[in-house]
């Protein structure tokens, strides 16, 4: 679980450094070309974005969050904007306002199959965190069941599987360890009444 943990770090980490942002024109800060459309310069979308990636690059969440917002401000409907912060949250340890925030990828990802399909790669990975297992293999269930049906998501359908079935081992092995609990109990008491009884 800890190795799976880290692995989603690694990747949210990704997100952040993925070549996506070749969309977004680089350009001095002291000689930025804007374009409120984003044809002949950044646009204030982008240029949100780009901010925020760089703050969290820096592990300045706080700034990340901020430009994040600022990005969603200049485009509500873009699911971008809100998968990121999301990823700003998770990593300040706002596991509540982060998936908030990838409830409104996924919602805003109709556009979008890749953002829409790491939205809900991550909401997974949240309720599996928070040990909601139910919800999480349906929530890993949805995720494959959606890049299944995109494959221009360029989803993992094998993760979706291999989390579902680890979940199902260790809800089963919690079963399991919750009856041995109950028996070794039940021998403690019974020990401990043929004890008193063996010294009167």
């Amino acid at each position: 679980m800890q190795r799976f943990t880290a692995g989603l770090i690694v990747a949210l980490g990704s997100l952040l450094t993925a070549p996506a942002f070749a969309q977004a024109p680089a350009a001095p800060a002291d000689n930025v070309k804007r374009d409120p459309r984003g044809l002949q310069g950044i646009s204030p979308f982008w240029e949100a974005i780009l901010k925020g990636d760089n703050a969290y690059v820096a592990r300045d969440f706080d700034t990340a969050i901020a430009a994040y917002k600022k990005a969603i401000e200049a485009k509500p409907q873009d699911g971008l904007g809100h998968l990121r912060l999301g990823a700003a949250e998770l990593a300040k340890g706002n596991a509540e306002e982060a998936e908030k925030a990838f409830q409104q990828a996924v919602r805003f990802g109709a556009e979008d199959p890749k953002v829409r399909a790491k939205a809900e790669f991550c909401l997974a990975d949240l309720q599996e965190r928070k040990k909601a297992y139910d919800e999480a293999s349906a929530r890993w269930k949805q995720y494959g069941d959606f890049v299944q049906s995109k494959p221009e998501a360029k989803g993992f359908t094998a993760t979706a599987n291999e989390r579902a079935k680890r979940i199902d081992e260790w809800k089963k092995l919690s079963a399991d360890s919750a009856e041995v609990k109950l028996r070794i109990e039940k021998r403690i008491k019974e020990a401990d009444e043929s004890m008193r009884k063996s010294s009167k």
